[in-house]
């Protein structure tokens, strides 16, 4: 699972691994819930939940949420049929906990959502365009044969080069597919239902699952990528597999023959694409027989047909010797652990074929290291340059390429980010020049041209650096006091700066609007001279405030109450379950150094985090 595909092509998504990474011990403890009735693993599925929700991508938690309804269903289902209602009690008393404990948990990442949702417009939906962006093509089904072939073959798989490889593993699948022959349990039933629906969807437009799912079931219209629900695919089939794995050798005799004609027949499935891929290369030398300086030159060279070639022929090594194993290894002690010495042999070489196309960079991590450790520490004051000069290329340097103004400490529009707020879109879209025009300004400045935004509509504005569009009713009132901004002259500097607190001396010969560029946000407050002033929303986005004649100390501040009693209740809860988490484990286990180690572990990171 941790060498699949899918962690291949996604080591740059951080959510994505990360998220991937608890889906095993989700599954896991609410599986055990439901089989041995606990509610311990109540408790473990809520926690590793809430580690998911609040480190992990949350389209694998909407896409989770219809499994845990197949399982949980499947169960009560069970219990319902054989007339169990004390079973049936037990199943819903649990899963009622279970929501409990993570809606609990989760209360801090619920606070935010239900603030932030006003402000992102796909967080109420997105356009069937935008949420069907980088599916897995059919054709990326060749990957679960040849993952190399997804290396340079943009062109060939239509998708992103991080969508298109499930790869998970040769030797498995064989396993897998005897799986699907033989007769399954209601649960494996329904799992492998599961499993080809994810299938289907993650082909995105290519079917029409993933337009069904995105029109009329909940939560499937707030994500993009169709190639997500894959991974659920790739968790189902590794289960089946792996029992599958199990079973046969235990058994071996009765499914021997069947796996030597499935092993038989993807080895001809192999041949013949290698065959076809070379008829195709039409004689080209292969670029893995020459020599290369590095990995990244390899990769470079590498073409769709003869990666089919290189990796063609290990994967028939790899099935012939699978096929060997079957036919002469008679101990099963013996027989499974040469195939689980393949599996790993298997990962690993695909891996390390795969891995520096997407994951790995020539830049070295010391000198990296080096160079961000010479740049700016905390939050200096911002230089009164224009925005529009700090582009991502100026911070380019030893392998950084998105969002470097992070780096450098300098104020940016020029950024990456899945969550741009509905208003930023709109003049991304719409109002273009305004948008370009108003980063054409430093972090603080005064305008000199505020309209209204009925006189913009109706086209009655000369576009400039300080052009301001209030709403009409924000305009009215404070249209008196900036009657003659033509003579106006003023001075304005930053004094001090934070992320949450922003603070500049502003001078004016006349009353005048103060503008911030910053995104206006749910708990952004501002003071002139200590006193609590309006904030208006200036170019439909930013923020704005009226300062009067003379000196003043303007003040911008940020704090959201909301999000600290939210975390509070999450962090409380969190200690408490792991409290009793604890003492059941001195109950049960009596061990003592897993325990210690682990609060102390915890305890570590908060003072590093804190502190």
């Amino acid at each position: 699972y941790m060498l699949s595909g899918f962690f291949v092509t996604h080591v740059q998504h951080f959510y994505a691994v990360i998220g991937a990474a608890w889906l095993p011990y989700i599954i896991l403890n609410y599986y055990k819930m439901h089989v041995t009735k606990d509610y311990r693993y109540a408790m473990y599925a809520a926690l590793f939940l809430f580690f998911n929700l609040t480190g992990g991508n949350h389209t694998f938690t909407f896409i989770l949420s219809y499994l845990f309804a197949c399982i949980g269903g499947y169960f009560i289902f069970i219990a319902i049929r054989e007339k169990k209602k004390a079973i049936v009690f037990r199943l819903l008393k649990l899963n009622a906990l279970f929501v409990t404990l993570t809606g609990l948990l989760s209360t801090v990442v619920f606070v935010i959502f239900v603030q932030v949702k006003p402000y992102i417009g796909r967080l109420s939906g997105m356009s069937y365009k935008d949420a069907s962006l980088n599916p897995l093509s059919p054709q990326s089904l060749l990957s679960l044969l040849l993952p190399l072939s997804t290396v340079n073959g943009t062109e060939i798989y239509d998708t992103d080069p991080s969508m298109c490889n499930i790869y998970i593993g040769v030797i498995l699948i064989p396993f897998i597919i005897l799986s699907l022959l033989r007769r399954r349990t209601g649960l494996e039933s329904i799992l492998l239902v599961f499993a080809i629906v994810c299938l289907l969807a993650s082909f995105g437009s290519y079917t029409p699952i993933h337009k069904i799912l995105f029109n009329y079931f909940p939560f499937m219209g707030l994500f993009r990528f169709p190639s997500y629900f894959s991974l659920f695919t790739i968790i189902i089939l590794l289960l089946l597999g792996g029992k599958q794995l199990t079973s046969t050798l235990s058994s071996f005799t009765i499914s021997r023959d069947k796996l030597l004609k499935i092993t038989g027949g993807l080895m001809a499935a192999v041949l013949m694409l290698i065959i076809f891929s070379i008829i195709k290369n039409n004689g080209t030398s292969l670029f893995f027989l020459n020599d290369y300086e590095n990995i990244f030159e390899f990769i470079a060279a590498a073409n769709f047909y003869q990666n089919i070639i290189l990796q063609g022929t290990i994967q028939l090594i790899m099935l012939s010797l699978l096929f060997l194993i079957i036919l002469k290894i008679s101990s099963d002690g013996l027989r499974m652990k040469v195939i689980m010495l393949f599996v790993v042999a298997d990962m690993i070489i695909a891996t390390q074929l795969n891995i520096a196309y997407l994951g790995f960079s020539p830049a070295s991590p010391k000198e990296l290291n080096e160079y961000v450790e010479s740049l700016p520490k905390g939050f200096p004051v911002p230089a009164m340059n224009n925005i529009s000069e700090n582009t991502e290329e100026a911070g380019q340097k030893h392998g950084l390429y998105r969002n470097t103004s992070v780096f450098h400490k300098r104020i940016s529009a020029d950024v990456f980010n899945s969550f741009c707020f509905k208003n930023q879109v709109m003049m991304l879209d719409s109002l273009r020049p305004l948008y370009d025009s108003m980063l054409r300004n430093p972090l603080v400045y005064i305008s000199k041209d505020v309209f209204s935004e009925t006189a913009f509509k109706n086209k009655q504005v000369t576009i400039t650096p300080k052009t301001i569009i209030l709403s009409d009713e924000d305009y009215l009132s404070i249209a008196q006091r900036l009657k003659d901004t033509s003579r106006l002259q003023y001075d304005v500097g930053i004094t001090n700066y934070k992320t949450d607190y922003v603070t500049a001396s502003v001078k004016t010969s006349s009353a005048a609007l103060f503008t911030l560029l910053q995104n206006q946000y749910t708990g952004w407050k501002a003071f002139v001279n200590g006193q609590e002033k309006e904030i208006l929303l200036s170019n439909y986005l930013t923020m704005s405030v009226l300062v009067p004649q003379g000196e003043n100390v303007v003040e911008f501040k940020y704090e959201n109450k909301p999000v600290v009693i939210g975390g509070i209740i999450s962090y409380s809860v969190f200690i408490l379950l792991l409290i009793v988490i604890t003492i059941m484990w001195i109950r049960e286990k009596k061990n003592y150094l897993a325990i210690v180690t682990i609060w102390l572990i915890l305890a570590t990171s908060a003072a590093y985090y804190f502190l």
